[in-house]
C-alpha cells in the first residue's frame, strides 16, 4: 500500500477551530465526523455529568454545614457548663460567706460574672459561626449558579459544533479530500501521499500568465511515485459542473502547477530534469472518460484514480522519489 504523510489542510483548520472535548482534543476528521453525528448526545451527557457533580459538591457543602453546626452546639453547650459551674461555685461561696463585706465581694463577683457569661459562652466560637456563614454562602451561590456551571462546563462542546456548522464549507472539503486519500492509499508500495503541502516563498513569485503574486501555497494532496508526480484535485460536482466552471478550476490548478515546480527547481537540483508534474481533477459524483478542461488537466471519476496514476511508464527512481518527499513540506500529524 502506498504511505500517507500529513493531514489535509481544510482538516487541520477544522480541528486548530475546535476545542477539547472531555479533556482530549479531536485529533482526525472521522472524530469530527462523529463528535457531529453524535452532538446532542455527547452534549447531553456532559450536562448530565456536570448536573451530578454540582449536586455532590452541593450536598458535600450542606453535610459540612450541619457537622459545623452540631460542632459549634456541642462546644458551646461545653461551654456553657463551664462558664455556669464558676457562678454556681460562686453563689456556693456567698452561701458559705458569714461576713458582711465577704458576702458583698462575692455577690458583686457573682452579678458580673452573670452579666459577662454570655460573652463567656460565645465569643470563642466567632470564627466558627463566620465559617459556617462563609459554607452557608457557598453553597447558596453553587445552587444559584449550577445552570451557569453546567452551561461553562459544556462550553468547548457547544462552541466546537457551532464552529464546525460555520465551516461546513471546510467539511466538505475535508471529506471530498479523505475520499481521495483513501482510494490513493491503494495505490502499490512505492508511491507516497503528501497532504498538506505548505510552499512558503521568502521572495515572492510571479505568474507572468496572470501577473499573480505567491508567497504562500497549500496543496492537498501530492502523489509521488515510479509513474511520476501528480497534482491531484477533487470536486463535489458532476463532469458537466466542472466543464461548466472551467476558467478558475484552470487558474487554481495551473497556479499551484506553477508555484510547484518554481519550488521543486529553487530548493533543489535533481540529477535529472525536474519531474514533469501532472494535473488531475476528481470529480467526486463522477465523470465521463478522457474528459479535459485543458490539454494538460485531466477530470476523472474517483474510482479510475489508482489506474490513472500506475498506468504510466515509470521515470522517478526510488533514490528521487524518497528526494521529493523529504523536499516538499507537508503538514505532520
Amino acid at each position: 500500500m502506498a504511505r500517507i504523510h500529513g493531514i489535509s489542510g481544510s482538516t487541520r483548520y477544522l480541528l486548530n477551530g475546535t476545542r477539547p472535548i472531555h479533556g482530549t482534543r479531536l485529533a482526525t476528521l472521522n472524530d469530527i465526523t462523529e463528535f457531529l453525528d453524535n452532538y446532542q448526545e455527547i452534549l447531553a451527557e456532559a450536562e448530565k455529568v456536570e448536573a451530578k457533580r454540582q449536586d455532590e459538591i452541593i450536598l458535600a457543602l450542606e453535610n459540612r454545614e450541619t457537622e459545623l453546626h452540631q460542632q459549634l452546639e456541642e462546644d458551646t453547650d461545653k461551654r456553657k457548663r463551664e462558664v455556669l459551674t464558676r457562678i454556681i461555685k460562686i453563689h456556693d461561696r456567698i452561701e458559705a460567706s458569714e461576713s458582711f463585706f465577704a458576702i458583698l465581694v462575692y455577690l458583686i463577683w457573682f452579678w458580673g460574672a452573670n452579666w459577662v457569661s454570655s460573652y463567656r459562652i460565645h465569643l470563642p466560637f466567632i470564627g466558627a459561626k463566620w465559617n459556617i456563614r462563609r459554607h452557608k454562602k457557598r453553597k447558596e451561590k453553587t445552587i444559584a449558579d449550577k445552570t451557569q456551571t453546567i452551561k461553562s462546563a459544556c462550553k468547548d462542546i457547544i462552541e466546537t459544533q457551532q464552529f464546525l456548522s460555520r465551516n461546513d464549507l471546510f467539511l466538505i472539503g475535508a471529506k471530498g479530500e479523505q475520499q481521495v486519500i483513501d482510494v490513493l492509499s491503494q495505490l502499490p508500495d512505492g508511491y507516497h501521499i503528501l497532504s498538506g503541502v505548505n510552499l512558503h516563498f521568502f521572495d515572492p513569485i510571479y505568474w507572468w500568465k496572470r501577473k499573480d503574486k505567491i508567497r504562500y501555497f497549500q496543496i492537498d494532496p501530492i502523489v509521488i511515485g515510479p509513474t511520476g508526480l501528480f497534482l491531484v484535485g477533487s470536486k463535489d460536482w458532476k463532469g458537466a459542473d466542472i466543464q461548466i466552471k472551467t476558467g478558475d478550476l484552470k487558474r487554481q490548478v495551473r497556479l499551484a502547477n506553477h508555484a510547484l515546480w518554481v519550488y521543486m527547481k529553487d530548493e533543489y537540483r535533481f540529477y535529472e530534469r525536474n519531474p514533469k508534474i501532472r494535473c488531475v481533477i476528481v470529480s467526486l459524483q463522477g465523470s465521463h472518460a478522457d474528459l479535459k478542461i485543458d490539454t494538460d488537466i485531466d477530470v476523472i471519476a474517483l474510482d479510475r484514480l489508482p489506474e490513472y496514476v500506475t498506468a504510466r511508464d515509470s521515470t522517478l527512481s526510488e533514490m528521487n522519489i524518497d528526494r521529493l518527499v523529504y523536499l516538499l513540506p507537508f503538514r505532520k500529524t
